[in-house]
């Protein structure tokens, strides 16, 4: 009989959700994506998140019953991990930033020009979508991930785990 195999986050893992509701659904739609959130776990069942009241600490029973994968073949030494988890934190309070999914999706339309000046502008904001708060914490930790922070979007990160 094969047993199915779990996983337990570790402190600064990153998680890839799919969760339900309209707003999931443009974000997959928006992005081309079946995945529509992240999360950085910061250990004892909370995660760091950025959602539409903005970045906050959440108990990761919130994602019960939610697909969730988890970069746990990535190389992070401990240090990282801690620094990961560290500027997270950092970022709690910070708003949520919806122009910057407004941006993405005019990019994906075909709206480049318009997409990629509103994604910029907005990216200097004082605000987060959850791939980009990943992302700038993976950076600032030495381990940026592929392109401008603020144009990762949750496929992007579960595209990642395909490839460790």
């Amino acid at each position: 009989m094969n047993k199915i195999e779990t996983y337990e986050p570790q402190m600064g893992d990153y998680g890839v959700i799919r969760t339900n509701g309209i707003a999931a659904r443009l974000i997959q739609l928006g992005t081309l994506s079946r995945w529509n959130h992240a999360v950085i776990y910061q250990g004892n069942d909370y995660v760091v998140e950025a959602n539409p009241t903005g970045v906050a600490i959440s108990h990761i029973s919130k994602y019960d019953g939610k697909p969730i994968a988890w970069n746990r073949h990535d190389n992070v030494t401990a240090e990282q991990r801690h620094k990961i988890v560290f500027h997270a934190r950092e970022l709690i309070g910070k708003r949520y930033n919806f122009f910057i999914i407004l941006g993405l999706v005019l990019r994906i339309f075909g709206v480049k020009i318009l997409g990629n000046y509103i994604l910029k502008k907005m990216a200097d904001k004082d605000g987060y979508i959850c791939s980009e708060l990943v992302a700038e914490c993976y950076r600032l930790a030495g381990m940026p991930l592929g392109k401008e922070d603020y144009l990762i979007v949750p496929g992007d990160l579960a595209e990642r785990l395909i490839y460790q």
